[in-house]
C-alpha cells in the first residue's frame, strides 16, 4: 500500500508540473489524492477488522455449543479485543466483556443473545470475506421471545440450548 501511496503522489505531482499548474493547484491535487488513498486504507482496515470480529464471534458461538465456561470466557475476551478496534462498537464490546468475566453460563448465553443482534447488524453492513453466512433463529431462546445467531453452516446448531435442543431453530436469512 505504501508503494501505491507513493506512486499516486508522484503521479499527481508529475501531472501537475507537466500542465504548468501553480503551486496551489499542485498542493490541492496532492491533498485530494492523499485523501482518496486514506479513504481506501480506512475501508480496507474496516473490512479486516470486521472479518476479525466475525471470526472471533464464530469462535465464541462454537464454544457456547460445547458449554465449556472457561473456553467461552477466553473466546469472549478475544471478541472483546477485536470489537475495540471498530468505531461505534463499545457497547457490543461491553457485552463480550461481560461474557468473558462471568462463570454463569446462563448469563453468558443471555449476553450472547444481545451481542448476536449487534454482530448481525455489523456483518450485514460490511463486506465479510466468507462464502455464505447464515442467520439462524430459535423461537425458544430468551424465554420464548426468540433469538438469532450467525453460522457458517446451514445445519442448525443452537448455541442457546446445545444440550437438549441443539437442532432447534431454522435458517432465517443468508448473507452471501
Amino acid at each position: 500500500m505504501k508503494i501505491v501511496n507513493q506512486t499516486l503522489m508522484f503521479a499527481a505531482l508529475l501531472a501537475a508540473s507537466a500542465c504548468n499548474q501553480s503551486t496551489k493547484k499542485q498542493q490541492d491535487t496532492v491533498k485530494k489524492d492523499t485523501t482518496a488513498v486514506e479513504a481506501v486504507n480506512a475501508q480496507v482496515a474496516d473490512t479486516v477488522n470486521t472479518n476479525n470480529v466475525f471470526t472471533a464471534y464464530i469462535g465464541l458461538k462454537d464454544q457456547l455449543l460445547k458449554s465449556d465456561v472457561e473456553a467461552i470466557k477466553t473466546a469472549a475476551a478475544t471478541l472483546d479485543g477485536k470489537l475495540a478496534s471498530i468505531k461505534g462498537c463499545s457497547e457490543t464490546a461491553t457485552l463480550a466483556h461481560q461474557i468473558a468475566t462471568t462463570n454463569d453460563i446462563k448469563a453468558q448465553r443471555a449476553a450472547f443473545l444481545i451481542l448476536s443482534t449487534d454482530i448481525i447488524a455489523l456483518v450485514k453492513g460490511s463486506s465479510i470475506e466468507a462464502s455464505t453466512i447464515y442467520i439462524d433463529y430459535c423461537p425458544m431462546a430468551d424465554s420464548g421471545k426468540g433469538g438469532y445467531w450467525l453460522s457458517l453452516s446451514k445445519k442448525i446448531e443452537n448455541p442457546y440450548f446445545p444440550e437438549h435442543m441443539k437442532e432447534c431453530g431454522q435458517v432465517k436469512e443468508q448473507i452471501n
